[in-house]
């Protein structure tokens, strides 16, 4: 977090005086409020990817001095994003639904719009007569960025006051990967805010009338994906809203789930996920909130619950993390780490690719994953040991560019989370190591991933019925057969050329110049894959140089203390200073020995 910051909310525009003005601070020391003492303060709270009442700092900050309006704004340029999943959407309207019951609990109410939100904030500045509009910083895509730098030129033109306020875990300002490990502790180890008590949010103009969509202060419905222009995928949503993810959480603490997580989060049967990973992706929860539900789990009697809290914590800051590093380079959103694997081309077979998400390869691991994503959106089966086996097929066996494999990934899931999808592709695609001698982990896809992660074959058979009656040693390499079929690849020949393929172009990015041997962002933010989405909407991406916000690293302005800082973040061998990261918890007996450092794992999707 940064030092405290000085808003004032339209005092000028309400001719106040500095008899009029006080000054209130905040219990978490990154804001200064100094506001209109009038009542008629009214401030939007510009809710996007932190659906909740608790631990909301701008909610209960903005409430204490006044009347809110809590604003929702559904922006077609995200809903009609090339990697927009249909169902993840689903999700998300159920979440405006809990928090709009939550928010009418404490007698407020949630306004949803849909539109531009840049004229959207502004409307309702001019005609619900708020004083200023404050949110969290949101770096997951390109696309919000681009959107948020539009309402700071508008709102700045019409002289309306922005604050942004950080989200749990995130920084400002460039910093090596152990200082912000620290940080990131220090923040989530604070009391979650509690959730305003009581809300004032103006009524309509005539609340005795059918709600007038002319209306800012409009109670209007939130409206069905139909309505949006989209249909539903058919697939089964997890329960929406705080409450709910209370109860998973809840129910992850006190089961037996908590006793084995720490191991068994790999072995997709076990069902051991903790179920939060769309609510973590929406706010619905915060990770200080799951980190506070945690706590008492760190004094447990049973080692195996502090070992499986442990577990969970660092995934949460590995999420968070992944975050951070899209927050310095949102150009990985757009390509790989290192320049020299995106400078020519990988080849592509629509036949493979097609086989790859349609679940029909032959390799029954692979398979049942794809078709569980098809059938569930991942969020609580397809955990990140299948996932890594299904995107290293894709990538180091079809020999596909990873970004094919995000962009049918991303459509799908309904945790979708862009800065960790996509950089755990480029990772599972060994394209984040420039290093020649660089090892890149390489599944087999037969019986060395099912003796792993499935070894006696319930994922496989509740995916693929058409293999229920083989015996578990048939399920790794089944026998020619009508219903399923055969091996579309050979593993230990596409394993050989992959290798190969990685070393060439390794050997185009030499290890000197780190900082200028990595991806640029490009003038136009196309996203990859829009060609093949006939119904995107990406002209926000077409104007040249769009300025974002928050504003990407400059990597060529970087000075050595930096560029070391950023390097950090991508080498885990980089050290700047005398931080070192806090130990893991110990490998359980019989683990393999620990893989090269350069080599991150799949590690958030609990």
């Amino acid at each position: 977090m940064v030092g405290p910051l000085l808003w004032l909310l339209g005092a000028d525009r309400l001719g106040c005086n500095k008899a009029a003005i006080r000054g209130w601070w905040c219990p978490c020391p990154t804001l200064w409020l100094v506001v209109p003492r009038s009542p008629l303060t009214r401030t939007i709270i510009w809710f996007r990817r932190d659906l909740r009442c608790s631990d909301h700092q701008p909610l209960l900050e903005a409430s204490r001095l006044g009347a809110v309006l809590p604003l929702f704004v559904l922006d077609r340029q995200l809903l009609f994003h090339p990697e927009t999943g249909v169902a993840r959407v689903a999700f998300l309207l159920a979440a405006l639904q809990a928090l709009d019951c939550d928010l009418r609990q404490r007698g407020g109410r949630l306004l949803v719009r849909f539109g531009d939100p840049a004229a959207e904030l502004l409307r309702l500045v001019r005609e619900g007569g708020a004083a200023g509009v404050v949110a969290h910083t949101d770096s997951e895509r390109i696309v919000g960025r681009v959107r948020d730098a539009r309402v700071n030129r508008l709102l700045a033109a019409a002289a309306v006051p922005v604050h942004w306020v950080e989200p749990v875990g995130a920084v400002a300002g460039l910093v090596p990967y152990p200082r912000y490990r620290q940080l990131w502790q220090q923040d989530v180890a604070r009391a979650p805010l509690p959730a305003p008590r009581q809300l004032v949010v103006p009524a309509p103009a005539d609340p005795e009338r059918p709600a007038d969509p002319a209306d800012p202060l409009a109670d209007l419905p939130i409206p069905s994906l139909e309505a949006l222009g989209l249909q539903p995928d058919g697939k089964p949503l997890p329960p929406a809203g705080s409450t709910a993810a209370h109860g998973l959480l809840s129910t992850f603490l006190e089961g037996p789930a908590a006793q084995t997580y720490y191991w068994e989060l790999s072995v997709p049967s076990a069902r051991v996920t903790s179920g939060l990973s769309p609510h973590l992706k929406f706010g619905v929860l915060s990770p200080r909130q799951v980190v506070a539900r945690l706590a008492p789990l760190a004094d447990h009697p049973d080692s195996r619950r502090q070992r499986s809290g442990r577990q969970l914590i660092s995934r949460l800051r590995w999420g968070t993390s992944m975050a951070q590093r899209f927050r310095y380079m949102p150009q990985l959103e757009l390509s790989s780490l290192w320049q020299c694997f995106d400078q020519e081309p990988w080849p592509f077979s629509e036949e493979l690719y097609a086989a790859w998400k349609e679940g029909r390869t032959g390799f029954p691991i692979v398979d049942a994953a794809a078709r569980c994503l098809l059938g569930s959106g991942g969020w609580q089966e397809l955990n990140f040991r299948s996932r890594a086996i299904c995107a290293s097929f894709l990538t180091n066996l079809c020999g596909i560019d990873w970004r094919f494999g995000a962009l049918h990934f991303m459509r799908h899931l309904i945790d979708g989370d862009c800065p960790i999808d996509h950089y755990q592709w480029a990772m599972q695609a060994g394209v984040t190591q420039r290093e020649p001698q660089a090892w890149t982990r390489i599944y087999h896809p037969g019986a060395v991933a099912m003796q792993r992660c499935d070894p006696q074959g319930v994922f496989i058979r509740r995916w693929l019925p058409e293999l229920a009656e083989l015996t578990n040693d048939q399920l790794a390499c089944p026998p020619p057969m009508a219903a399923y079929p055969a091996p579309i690849l050979s593993y230990e020949q596409a394993r050989r050329e992959r290798i190969r393929q990685l070393a060439v172009r390794r050997q185009a990015g030499p290890a000197s110049n780190a900082a200028q041997q990595l991806a640029v962002m490009p003038g136009q933010p196309l996203p990859f894959g829009a060609d093949r989405i006939p119904a995107a909407v990406v002209e926000w991406a077409r104007q040249e140089r769009a300025e974002l916000f928050p504003p990407p690293l400059e990597l060529a302005a970087l000075d050595p203390v930096a560029q070391t800082a950023l390097e950090s973040w991508f080498r885990p061998g980089v050290r700047q200073g005398p931080s070192r990261p806090a130990p893991e918890a110990p490998r359980r007996r019989g683990a393999r020995a620990r893989l090269d450092p350069n080599q991150l794992q799949l590690e958030l999707w609990p």
